[in-house]
């Protein structure tokens, strides 16, 4: 029997046959290297997709990010403390809604000493370039609970329209917050019926601060 093409090489040079060639592999220099320049290159999209994100409240921070806390003062509950975080949103990629919209998160601590965790938007007009001091700015937020047997509630909601100062947004609820709790700062329950005599519109100015501050502040409630 003839041997089958290829066997006598394949017996002679056996370790080559086996060999396979290696990849070259970054070292972990070269890793943190090539890391860092996709980050700068990130970072270059963002900043020409979203330079205003930069200057919020007219004040350059490293990263399109902007925080702020306020007390919004009912005349039956008592105050209400705010804080807000506030980035660019993807949105404006995907609608051709002429808007500059924003996205965020909010915490809210009422006078009865609760906190809610809040999902936030919101919106300013659109082709803002860099500079927002004087820009209007609308913020929607509330938060999804669950409701019994089935489905979910979205409570407690309110809105803020207000305006870009340095530093601040200074603006009011139009009676939004009230209709989400009872005079006495209770959770409003679901469903229920808003009396005129119970609304009352909230002033709020929201100054650049930390999420420190605001528990400092919440921590001081009675409960």
């Amino acid at each position: 029997m003839l041997p089958e093409p290829g066997f006598e090489l394949e017996n002679r040079y056996p370790s080559a046959q086996r060999a396979k060639p290696q990849g070259r592999r970054l070292t972990a220099a070269q890793q943190c290297i090539v890391l860092f320049l996709m980050v700068i290159a990130a970072g270059a999209v963002y900043a020409g997709l979203y330079p205003w994100g930069f200057f919020l409240g007219g004040n350059f921070h490293l990263l399109p990010y902007w925080t702020g806390l306020g007390k919004m003062h009912s005349k039956t509950a008592g105050d209400y403390f705010l804080y807000v975080e506030i980035w660019p949103s993807t949105r404006a990629l995907e609608t051709i809604i002429p808007h500059t919209f924003v996205k965020g998160r909010a915490n809210l601590c009422t006078p009865k000493g609760e906190r809610f965790y809040l999902n936030m938007s919101g919106e300013m007009r659109p082709h803002i370039y860099l500079n927002t001091v004087g820009e209007a700015i609308e913020l929607d937020m509330g938060t999804w609970r669950k409701s019994m047997p089935i489905g979910q509630q979205f409570r407690p909601s309110f809105s803020i329209w207000g305006r870009w100062g340095r530093g601040e947004i200074t603006g009011d609820d139009r009676e939004r917050l009230s209709q989400s709790f009872l005079p006495d700062g209770t959770l409003r329950p679901q469903g229920s019926h808003t009396p005129p005599s119970q609304t009352e519109d909230i002033q709020v100015t929201l100054r650049e601060g930390s999420f420190s501050e605001w528990k400092a502040d919440c921590s001081q409630v009675r409960r």
